[in-house]
């Protein structure tokens, strides 16, 4: 028996994103303040062991004041997995999406981040739009959508870059260092590493993005990129940079990558560096 369509209406959308945006905004992942214990147990005395103690209190003050984590509510990056057999008859999906970011913005508390143009008077959009949107075309009659708050000390530290095709994974774990060292004191760290590998220069981005949704603590599938994940976080943790920079034994929580085909005469990479806030959530409907 065939599937029928099924309707969704943009405000059924529209509520769920907002209600995403603003619990990962105030409400973190439920794995980060349990990882960030983890290592708080194994770190040495020290500015770096103080500041892991003050991003600790900080996700408990905001999820028992229902206040933002950070200032910087980030850039709403959203990805959708729209099924076939599901419509939105009374508007588009960027526009459902887009009512849901500002009416988290206005009820929540949060900062409006967004302005326009990007030159010149860069003006206030006033209401966090427009979110960055990423639609995926899946088979069935659901919708998942998976929110990340981006903030701009983290999004300033990463880099996307087209490396000769033999560079091989000496050559993204080398990448991956320099913009750690370069950066990662400004991104808040410990922080969380996506790697885009593949596809072109906006795919290998997409990916990096992606990546970082990931669960906490939950292992790469594919053999090769587990075994290059651990590598890559035991390079970084070496770097001795530490808690918000202060030094010490982690600078990195987890390292994750996703790859796709690329052409022969590229080897086209991103490295998404993400705060230890990992402001994200997901729904399906």
């Amino acid at each position: 028996m065939k599937e029928s369509i099924r309707l969704i209406s943009g405000e059924e959308i529209s509520r769920a994103v907002a209600s995403l945006y603003a619990g990962a905004c105030i409400g973190p992942h439920h794995s980060v303040e349990e990882k960030l214990t983890g290592i708080l147990a194994g770190e040495n005395p020290g500015p770096g062991r103080e500041a892991l103690e003050i991003e600790i209190d900080n996700l408990k003050i905001a999820a028992e004041t229902g206040l933002p984590i950070c200032q910087d509510t980030g850039t709403a990056v959203v990805f959708v997995e729209l099924g076939n057999l599901v419509c939105i008859p009374d508007c588009s999906l960027a526009e459902a999406v887009n009512k849901g970011i500002s009416r988290a913005c206005s009820g929540s508390y949060l900062r409006p981040s967004q302005v326009f143009p990007p030159l010149g008077d860069r003006i206030n959009t006033m209401n966090n739009t427009p979110a960055v949107i990423h639609l995926e075309h899946v088979s069935g009659s659901e919708i998942k959508i998976s929110v990340l708050a981006k903030g701009a000390g983290s999004e300033n530290v990463s880099s996307s870059v087209m490396l000769p095709p033999l560079a091989g994974s000496l050559g993204i774990i080398n990448l991956a260092e320099s913009c750690v060292r370069a950066g990662a004191s400004k991104a808040c760290p410990p922080v969380i590493v996506g790697i885009g590998i593949g596809g072109n220069l906006e795919t290998s981005g997409i990916l990096a993005k992606k990546a970082l949704l990931r669960d906490l603590g939950i292992e790469n599938t594919v053999p090769e990129l587990r075994e290059l994940e651990k590598q890559i976080t035991e390079k970084l943790n070496a770097t001795g940079i530490g808690p918000q920079g202060f030094g010490g034994k982690t600078t990195v929580m987890e390292t994750r990558i996703l790859q796709s085909a690329c052409h022969m005469a590229s080897l086209p990479v991103t490295v998404c560096i993400e705060c230890h806030a990992h402001r994200t959530a997901s729904c399906v409907l």
